[in-house]
């Protein structure tokens, strides 16, 4: 399976969990805990959002923190998902930078940091509103090599990953991925 591709399967799980999301849910805590759901989805969407700019050549929308999800987030981010799989796919390569604002990442960095935080994020919103993650062990295999190529063991702060969550390998390749990256599977 081409990035695109894997990419486009990750969105579709997000953006299925979104949809989701029970109206009395918006304020459940997460395993994220600085965000309750709304807050979660909110950064989710908006960082879509920024990886859509970065891959068009149009630059980042802004913080995902002011990102306006708008009176149906669930068609919200389904729009959001689909201009990301559209301007990957337009991109039609994954050698030359992405710029969002300050950052620039070569496209395969890109596309999967675009991948890595909507679909680990997928399973968050799972957590936090009782649904079932469905997420694939070909793809946490692939982002766990990825994860463990960009983002140390240690030392982490809680901000952005908690301490890594021992698993062990027969745990499957999903838990292993969460654990990486700290989330208690």
């Amino acid at each position: 399976m081409d990035e695109v591709t894997t990419l486009e399967t990750a969105l579709a799980n997000t953006t299925r969990t979104v949809a989701g999301i029970g109206a009395d849910q918006w304020e459940n805590e997460t395993p994220c805990a600085k965000w309750n759901v709304r807050e979660l989805v909110q950064h989710t969407v908006g960082v879509m959002a920024n990886f859509a700019g970065g891959a068009a050549n149009t630059g980042p929308v802004g913080d995902p923190a002011d990102f306006d999800l708008g009176d149906d987030p669930a068609a919200t981010c389904a729009a959001v998902a689909a201009d990301c799989v559209r301007n990957w796919t337009a991109r039609g390569e994954l050698e030359s930078m992405v710029s969002l604002g300050e950052n620039e990442f070569p496209g395969m960095v890109g596309i999967s940091i675009n991948m890595l935080d909507a679909y680990v994020h997928s399973w968050d919103i799972a957590q936090a509103t009782g649904q079932s993650h469905d997420l694939d062990p070909a793809i946490c295999q692939g982002l766990l090599a990825f994860s463990r190529n960009v983002i140390p063991e240690a030392p982490r702060e809680g901000d952005n990953f908690w301490a890594v969550v021992e698993t062990g390998s027969e745990a499957g390749e999903v838990a292993e991925l969460l654990g990486y990256l700290g989330r208690k599977p």
